[in-house]
């Protein structure tokens, strides 16, 4: 019997809470919270509300992925970046570059989930995208990449580049284990964050994508998440 096809969102679920508490347990890091989107925050007014709402803070980005069921539990995993979704996150990252990451947890069976739960951050892995500044534009139609993980390295294809992995704990800590005042050397303003958001709201409606399509913002935000301390 073929095994059980673990989802997206079962994965960014699963690993994002575990993710929080490893956040939670840094000392400076006690009262941080998940922002994740919703189905009725997809369309460009739910953003708008979503972020006018959160409190003042600190944010590191990350950008979900999830594998492709093929081959199960084996090294190398598979995913797929698209170039207009990563041009977006580059804008964001270029303020802070320690602050926004591609998240690829090497899970696509519920086996191994089993076996490693619940400390799921072993086997998952940050790419900074800061480091796809040079990436080149996809040459197929679809405007994806093919990124093929094997830590310590990743590969994005078609033109083939090698960028580094990072252990997600490793990753975390390096960044977030710090004295309160080195914070805003690496982490995202609230109000930079709000800024993105709206450029990238009225970017899609001077391109009357919005009005074609409500949730065409919500599904380039589709995995994306920040945490936020404050």
């Amino acid at each position: 019997m073929p095994p059980l096809i673990v989802s997206e969102k079962t994965l960014e679920l699963n690993i994002c809470a575990e993710i929080l508490g490893f956040i939670r347990s840094l000392p400076q890091c006690k009262k941080a919270f998940w922002i994740g989107m919703k189905q009725d925050q997809e369309a460009k007014n739910g953003i708008d509300e979503l972020i006018s709402n959160v409190p003042n803070g600190m944010h590191l980005a990350l950008q979900f992925k999830a594998p492709l069921s093929r081959p199960p539990n084996q090294i190398p995993y598979r995913y797929t970046i698209n170039d207009k979704q990563n041009s977006n996150l580059l804008r964001l990252a270029r303020n802070r570059p320690n602050a926004v990451y591609y998240i690829f947890p090497h899970y696509n069976t519920f086996s191994q989930m089993r076996s490693n739960s619940p400390n799921l951050l072993s086997d998952t892995y940050l790419l900074r995208i800061y480091d796809l500044q040079n990436l080149s534009p996809s040459v197929n139609s679809l405007g994806t990449h093919k990124v093929i993980t094997a830590p310590p390295i990743a590969t994005i294809r078609s033109e083939p580049i090698e960028v580094k992995l990072s252990n997600a704990s490793t990753a975390l800590r390096d960044v977030l284990d710090k004295e309160w005042s080195t914070f805003e050397e690496n982490l995202i303003s609230h109000e930079y964050l709000k800024e993105w958001l709206y450029h990238l709201i009225h970017e899609d409606s001077n391109a009357n994508v919005a009005k074609e399509n409500k949730r065409v913002i919500g599904q380039r935000l589709r995995g994306f998440s920040t945490f936020c301390i404050s």
